[in-house]
Protein backbone atom coordinates (compact mmCIF):
# COMPACT_ATOMS: atom_id res chain seq x y z
CA UNK A 1 0.00 0.00 0.00
CA UNK A 2 1.37 3.43 -0.92
CA UNK A 3 1.65 6.13 1.72
CA UNK A 4 1.34 9.87 1.24
CA UNK A 5 4.81 11.45 0.90
CA UNK A 6 3.98 14.01 3.60
CA UNK A 7 3.99 11.36 6.33
CA UNK A 8 7.12 11.12 8.44
CA UNK A 9 7.73 9.18 11.61
CA UNK A 10 8.65 10.91 14.86
CA UNK A 11 11.60 9.77 16.91
CA UNK A 12 11.03 9.22 20.62
CA UNK A 13 12.60 12.55 21.77
CA UNK A 14 10.35 14.52 19.40
CA UNK A 15 7.36 12.48 20.53
CA UNK A 16 8.13 13.37 24.15
CA UNK A 17 7.95 17.08 23.23
CA UNK A 18 4.62 16.48 21.48
CA UNK A 19 3.24 14.78 24.59
CA UNK A 20 4.30 17.66 26.84
CA UNK A 21 2.55 20.13 24.53
CA UNK A 22 -0.60 18.04 24.59
CA UNK A 23 -0.51 17.95 28.38
CA UNK A 24 -0.15 21.73 28.51
CA UNK A 25 -3.23 21.97 26.31
CA UNK A 26 -5.37 20.53 29.11
CA UNK A 27 -5.68 16.97 27.87
CA UNK A 28 -7.45 15.00 30.62
CA UNK A 29 -6.88 11.37 31.46
CA UNK A 30 -3.17 10.74 30.83
CA UNK A 31 -2.34 10.66 34.52
CA UNK A 32 -5.12 8.14 35.13
CA UNK A 33 -3.51 5.40 33.01
CA UNK A 34 -1.08 3.06 34.75
CA UNK A 35 1.61 1.69 32.45
CA UNK A 36 2.78 -1.90 32.95
CA UNK A 37 6.43 -1.97 34.05
CA UNK A 38 7.54 -3.37 30.70
CA UNK A 39 5.87 -0.50 28.82
CA UNK A 40 7.36 2.13 31.13
CA UNK A 41 10.85 0.89 30.22
CA UNK A 42 10.18 0.21 26.54
CA UNK A 43 11.90 2.01 23.68
CA UNK A 44 8.80 2.01 21.50
CA UNK A 45 5.42 3.73 21.24
CA UNK A 46 3.94 1.87 24.23
CA UNK A 47 6.01 4.05 26.54
CA UNK A 48 3.73 6.93 25.55
CA UNK A 49 0.43 5.03 25.62
CA UNK A 50 -1.28 7.44 28.08
CA UNK A 51 -0.82 10.34 25.64
CA UNK A 52 -1.63 8.27 22.55
CA UNK A 53 -4.60 6.43 24.04
CA UNK A 54 -7.34 8.90 22.88
CA UNK A 55 -6.27 8.59 19.23
CA UNK A 56 -5.63 4.86 19.47
CA UNK A 57 -9.01 4.12 21.03
CA UNK A 58 -10.74 6.34 18.44
CA UNK A 59 -9.16 4.28 15.64
CA UNK A 60 -10.07 0.96 17.25
CA UNK A 61 -13.71 2.07 17.45
CA UNK A 62 -13.83 2.91 13.71
CA UNK A 63 -13.59 -0.40 11.76
CA UNK A 64 -16.97 -1.84 10.65
CA UNK A 65 -15.99 -5.21 12.20
CA UNK A 66 -15.99 -4.59 15.94
CA UNK A 67 -14.04 -4.95 18.09
CA UNK A 68 -10.57 -4.49 16.57
CA UNK A 69 -7.03 -4.70 17.91
CA UNK A 70 -3.88 -2.77 16.93
CA UNK A 71 -0.93 -4.61 15.38
CA UNK A 72 1.31 -1.55 14.89
CA UNK A 73 1.21 2.04 16.16
CA UNK A 74 3.42 4.76 14.64
CA UNK A 75 3.51 8.36 15.99
CA UNK A 76 3.97 10.92 13.21
CA UNK A 77 4.58 14.63 12.70
CA UNK A 78 2.00 17.32 13.43
CA UNK A 79 0.36 15.39 16.24
CA UNK A 80 -0.82 12.53 14.04
CA UNK A 81 -0.88 8.80 14.67
CA UNK A 82 -0.88 5.87 12.22
CA UNK A 83 -2.50 2.66 13.49
CA UNK A 84 -2.57 -0.68 11.72
CA UNK A 85 -5.34 -2.92 13.05
CA UNK A 86 -7.38 -6.02 12.44
CA UNK A 87 -11.13 -6.41 12.93
CA UNK A 88 -12.97 -9.46 14.26
CA UNK A 89 -13.72 -10.54 10.69
CA UNK A 90 -9.99 -10.70 9.91
CA UNK A 91 -10.06 -7.58 7.73
CA UNK A 92 -7.04 -5.26 7.98
CA UNK A 93 -7.12 -1.48 8.15
CA UNK A 94 -4.83 1.50 8.41
CA UNK A 95 -6.09 4.45 10.44
CA UNK A 96 -4.75 8.01 10.50
CA UNK A 97 -5.85 10.10 13.49
CA UNK A 98 -4.71 12.89 15.77
CA UNK A 99 -3.05 11.67 18.97
CA UNK A 100 -5.89 13.25 20.92
CA UNK A 101 -8.59 11.83 18.61
CA UNK A 102 -8.84 15.01 16.53
CA UNK A 103 -8.61 15.18 13.50
CA UNK A 104 -11.08 12.30 13.38
CA UNK A 105 -9.93 8.84 12.24
CA UNK A 106 -9.53 8.24 8.51
CA UNK A 107 -9.81 4.54 7.71
CA UNK A 108 -8.28 2.74 4.71
CA UNK A 109 -8.51 -1.03 3.99
CA UNK A 110 -5.09 -2.59 3.56
CA UNK A 111 -3.39 -5.94 3.05
CA UNK A 112 -2.26 -8.18 5.88
CA UNK A 113 1.25 -7.54 7.18
CA UNK A 114 3.24 -9.32 9.89
CA UNK A 115 2.61 -7.55 13.22
CA UNK A 116 5.57 -5.58 14.53
CA UNK A 117 4.13 -5.02 17.98
CA UNK A 118 3.64 -4.37 20.67
CA UNK A 119 0.01 -5.22 20.02
CA UNK A 120 -2.78 -3.41 21.84
CA UNK A 121 -6.00 -5.32 22.49
CA UNK A 122 -8.88 -3.28 23.98
CA UNK A 123 -10.89 -4.57 26.93
CA UNK A 124 -13.88 -5.01 24.61
CA UNK A 125 -12.07 -8.13 23.33
CA UNK A 126 -11.02 -11.25 25.19
CA UNK A 127 -7.57 -11.22 26.73
CA UNK A 128 -5.24 -12.32 23.91
CA UNK A 129 -3.06 -15.39 24.07
CA UNK A 130 -0.17 -15.92 21.68
CA UNK A 131 2.53 -18.55 21.68
CA UNK A 132 5.02 -15.79 20.96
CA UNK A 133 3.98 -13.15 23.47
CA UNK A 134 2.51 -12.46 26.92
CA UNK A 135 -0.15 -9.76 27.46
CA UNK A 136 0.35 -7.08 30.12
CA UNK A 137 -2.91 -5.54 31.45
CA UNK A 138 -3.31 -1.77 31.17
CA UNK A 139 -5.38 -0.36 34.05
CA UNK A 140 -6.53 3.02 35.28
CA UNK A 141 -5.74 4.19 38.79
CA UNK A 142 -9.26 3.15 39.81
CA UNK A 143 -8.62 -0.41 38.56
CA UNK A 144 -10.63 -0.25 35.33
CA UNK A 145 -9.20 -2.48 32.62
CA UNK A 146 -8.44 -0.63 29.35
CA UNK A 147 -6.82 -3.50 27.47
CA UNK A 148 -3.55 -5.39 27.07
CA UNK A 149 -0.13 -4.66 25.58
CA UNK A 150 1.48 -7.76 24.07
CA UNK A 151 5.19 -7.79 23.27
CA UNK A 152 6.16 -10.35 20.64
CA UNK A 153 9.15 -12.67 20.97
CA UNK A 154 11.71 -12.62 18.18
CA UNK A 155 11.95 -16.42 17.95
CA UNK A 156 8.87 -18.60 18.13
CA UNK A 157 9.20 -22.41 18.20
CA UNK A 158 6.70 -24.61 16.31
CA UNK A 159 3.46 -25.28 18.16
CA UNK A 160 2.96 -28.65 19.80
CA UNK A 161 -0.25 -30.64 19.69
CA UNK A 162 -2.76 -29.08 22.06
CA UNK A 163 -3.66 -30.87 25.29
CA UNK A 164 -6.80 -28.76 25.79
CA UNK A 165 -9.42 -28.41 23.07
CA UNK A 166 -11.01 -25.17 24.33
CA UNK A 167 -9.32 -22.01 25.53
CA UNK A 168 -10.82 -19.76 28.19
CA UNK A 169 -10.20 -16.44 29.80
CA UNK A 170 -11.61 -15.55 33.23
CA UNK A 171 -11.15 -12.51 35.46
CA UNK A 172 -12.56 -10.87 38.57
CA UNK A 173 -12.18 -7.75 40.67
CA UNK A 174 -11.70 -6.81 44.32
CA UNK A 175 -9.06 -8.16 44.32
CA UNK A 176 -8.20 -8.16 40.62
CA UNK A 177 -7.24 -11.57 39.22
CA UNK A 178 -7.13 -13.18 35.80
CA UNK A 179 -6.85 -16.71 34.47
CA UNK A 180 -5.89 -18.00 31.03
CA UNK A 181 -6.62 -21.61 30.06
CA UNK A 182 -4.71 -22.31 26.87
CA UNK A 183 -3.54 -25.27 24.78
CA UNK A 184 -0.02 -24.91 26.20
CA UNK A 185 -0.98 -24.47 29.87
CA UNK A 186 -2.79 -22.32 32.43
CA UNK A 187 -1.67 -18.95 33.78
CA UNK A 188 -3.09 -17.47 36.99
CA UNK A 189 -2.31 -13.82 37.69
CA UNK A 190 -3.08 -11.61 40.69
CA UNK A 191 -2.48 -7.88 40.90
CA UNK A 192 0.86 -7.21 42.58
CA UNK A 193 1.93 -10.89 42.56
CA UNK A 194 4.03 -13.01 40.21
CA UNK A 195 1.93 -15.06 37.76
CA UNK A 196 1.73 -18.82 38.44
CA UNK A 197 1.98 -21.30 35.56
CA UNK A 198 0.11 -24.60 35.51
CA UNK A 199 0.33 -27.54 33.08
CA UNK A 200 -2.34 -27.98 30.42
CA UNK A 201 -5.24 -30.15 31.50
CA UNK A 202 -8.63 -31.01 30.04
CA UNK A 203 -11.62 -30.15 32.26
CA UNK A 204 -14.10 -32.55 33.81
CA UNK A 205 -17.55 -31.80 32.39
CA UNK A 206 -20.40 -31.89 34.92
CA UNK A 207 -23.67 -30.70 33.39
CA UNK A 208 -23.25 -27.02 32.63
CA UNK A 209 -19.98 -26.82 34.60
CA UNK A 210 -16.34 -27.43 33.65
CA UNK A 211 -13.91 -28.24 36.47
CA UNK A 212 -10.12 -28.19 36.74
CA UNK A 213 -7.87 -29.09 39.68
CA UNK A 214 -4.21 -28.38 38.89
CA UNK A 215 -0.93 -27.93 40.73
CA UNK A 216 1.51 -25.15 39.84
CA UNK A 217 4.42 -26.11 37.60
CA UNK A 218 7.04 -24.42 39.79
CA UNK A 219 4.97 -23.66 42.88
CA UNK A 220 4.22 -25.36 46.17
CA UNK A 221 1.48 -27.86 47.00
CA UNK A 222 -0.56 -25.08 48.57
CA UNK A 223 -0.64 -23.31 45.19
CA UNK A 224 -3.18 -25.85 43.92
CA UNK A 225 -5.84 -24.19 41.81
CA UNK A 226 -9.47 -25.29 41.66
CA UNK A 227 -11.47 -23.79 38.79
CA UNK A 228 -15.17 -23.97 37.93
CA UNK A 229 -16.61 -22.31 34.83
CA UNK A 230 -20.41 -22.43 34.62
CA UNK A 231 -22.96 -21.44 32.00
CA UNK A 232 -24.86 -18.30 32.94
CA UNK A 233 -24.85 -14.52 32.44
CA UNK A 234 -22.19 -12.52 34.27
CA UNK A 235 -21.45 -8.79 34.44
CA UNK A 236 -18.09 -7.04 34.84
CA UNK A 237 -18.72 -3.61 36.35
CA UNK A 238 -15.13 -2.44 35.84
CA UNK A 239 -15.06 -3.14 32.09
CA UNK A 240 -18.84 -2.55 31.59
CA UNK A 241 -19.21 -5.87 29.75
CA UNK A 242 -21.56 -8.85 29.81
CA UNK A 243 -20.37 -12.45 29.59
CA UNK A 244 -22.06 -15.80 28.98
CA UNK A 245 -20.14 -17.69 31.66
CA UNK A 246 -19.38 -17.38 35.39
CA UNK A 247 -16.04 -18.36 36.95
CA UNK A 248 -14.92 -19.36 40.42
CA UNK A 249 -11.30 -19.95 41.41
CA UNK A 250 -10.29 -21.38 44.79
CA UNK A 251 -6.73 -20.48 45.72
CA UNK A 252 -5.13 -20.70 49.18
CA UNK A 253 -8.58 -21.40 50.59
CA UNK A 254 -10.01 -18.17 49.16
CA UNK A 255 -12.91 -18.19 46.71
CA UNK A 256 -12.43 -15.70 43.85
CA UNK A 257 -15.44 -15.05 41.64
CA UNK A 258 -15.63 -13.42 38.24
CA UNK A 259 -16.71 -13.81 34.62
CA UNK A 260 -15.39 -16.03 31.83
CA UNK A 261 -15.49 -16.36 28.07
CA UNK A 262 -14.17 -18.69 25.43
CA UNK A 263 -10.93 -17.30 24.11
CA UNK A 264 -10.18 -16.93 20.40
CA UNK A 265 -6.44 -16.61 19.73
CA UNK A 266 -4.98 -13.72 17.74
CA UNK A 267 -3.11 -15.30 14.78
CA UNK A 268 0.66 -15.26 15.05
Amino acid sequence: MKHAPSRSVLGLPALAVLILLAACGGRIGQDEILLPSRAAQAEDWSRFLPALYPGLSACLATPPAQPAYATEVTPQNRGMLLVRMTGTNGAHYECSVGTGGNPAPQLTPTDAQPPRGPLFTPATMAEPFLRCGTPDPVLTRTGKLLGWLTYLKADCPPAEAPAVQESWRAAGNEPFWSLQIRPDGLLFDRLGELPLAYPAQAPVQDGNQRRWVVDATDGEARDRLEIVISDGPCGDSMADRRYDYRAEVIFHGQSLRGCAEKDVPIPR
